[in-house]
């Protein structure tokens, strides 16, 4: 490879994965519709912040997943499935959690080799990235990454998501 190319292929931003539901979290009554995958490039400032945001209130997320309150459910985590040089960030329902670890289950169909929509995955703590809940049926609360992406989608897309999560 030539010095030249080296510095083309340095310069590419690196892509990672994320399922729509990354996006913007799966409802129940959504869990069956298509799957639609977003490429962001990495390193942008507003996911950064948005995954700071979500983890500084990861605390508060599972005092509730451990007992909802009245009208929340649908609790789900937000993590790599397989770290490495293409990370793909998806949602998880939270199944079970203890000593810092949580049984969950994909609620996305992955790109991932080996992983299917339905399979339960096991995943530390310090994976998660982002969480979320639904609270009366129809308002998703967190889903702090799903919000920052909200700016990067097609306006008509953003709009229909927020409608469709009770952010409007």
């Amino acid at each position: 490879m030539t010095g030249g190319r080296q510095k083309e292929d340095a310069a590419m931003p690196c892509l990672f994965a994320l399922a729509l539901c990354a996006m913007a979290p799966v409802l129940p009554a959504q869990a069956k519709k298509h799957d639609p995958i977003v490429d962001i490039a990495k390193g942008k400032p507003e996911m950064a912040a948005a995954i700071r945001k979500a983890r500084a209130g990861l605390p508060g997320f599972w005092q509730r997943a451990a007992a909802p309150g009245p009208g929340e459910s649908y609790f789900l985590i937000k993590f790599d499935l397989v770290p490495g040089e293409v990370d793909e960030y998806i949602w998880a329902q939270v199944i079970t959690r203890a000593g810092g670890a949580t049984t969950a289950r994909l609620v996305n169909r992955p790109r991932a080799p080996g992983y299917a929509k339905g399979q339960e995955v096991q995943v530390t703590d310090a994976q998660v990235i982002d969480w979320s809940y639904v609270k009366d049926d129809v308002r998703v609360m967190g889903a702090e990454t799903t919000r920052a992406l909200l700016a990067m989608v097609p306006p008509a897309e953003a709009a229909a998501l927020r409608r469709s999560h009770g952010w409007d």
